[in-house]
């Protein structure tokens, strides 16, 4: 007699052919994707979306904004504007976290000064060797010592901006002045800064910016 024809447990397990294709097209995508990573971390190298360590990988705004630092000796001599990694002994992106906690996340004049104060008075009275992702400290020099400090918050245009002079910038903006013995007021101003000027974006968004900073 006919009848409807049930499918058999075993028949019924086996995926379809298009199934098969996309499981095969994940596994092969997923083997490459982690061959290219072993790669990386072996040589050492950095290539997006491959990075030495791979937790770190993210991809970056064209523009950003960073911190800049600027120290003063007792003798009137200065170090940067440069990065501020060198400030503590602490992992360069945890010293990062640091500074905006205490210079954009609030205001507070006393406690951006007491932290100056802290700051100087450790490189003063022992610095620190690089390990690992921890940055040599600031060093005054023989006879000398760390009296005042600036830090700035300046945009750079990863496309316009030179990655080995930090001086280069597309904007700066002076966030805070720690000077009790008046070192900074006595020097002469001097260029600090390289602007350079970020591409135009493409977007309408973009297109307003460029528009508002002619009219200014």
């Amino acid at each position: 007699m006919g009848g409807v024809r049930v499918p058999s447990k075993e028949s019924a397990r086996v995926p379809s052919t298009p199934a098969k294709l996309l499981s095969r097209a994940i596994l092969a995508g997923t083997s490459v994707y982690l061959a290219g990573q072993v790669v990386h971390t072996v040589l050492n190298t950095n290539r997006w979306p491959f990075c030495t360590f791979n937790m770190f990988a993210y991809h970056k705004r064209d523009q950003a904004l960073q911190m800049r630092v600027r120290l003063f000796t007792d003798d009137g001599e200065a170090v940067g504007p440069t990065d501020p990694w060198s400030l503590l002994p602490l992992e360069f992106f945890r010293v990062v976290s640091v500074l905006e906690r205490v210079f954009h996340a609030q205001d507070d004049a006393e406690v951006r000064d007491r932290f100056c104060r802290q700051a100087l008075e450790r490189l003063n009275r022992r610095g620190w060797r690089a390990w690992d992702e921890v940055k040599a400290s600031f060093s005054a020099g023989p006879g000398r010592r760390f009296v005042a400090m600036e830090l700035y918050f300046v945009e750079v245009d990863f496309r316009t901006c030179s990655p080995f002079d930090r001086t280069e910038v597309t904007s700066a903006e002076l966030v805070h002045r720690y000077d009790p013995e008046g070192v900074v007021a006595d020097q002469a101003e001097a260029p600090l800064w390289r602007f350079a000027e970020p591409l135009a974006e493409e977007t309408g968004e973009g297109k307003k910016k460029e528009e508002a900073g002619h009219a200014a």
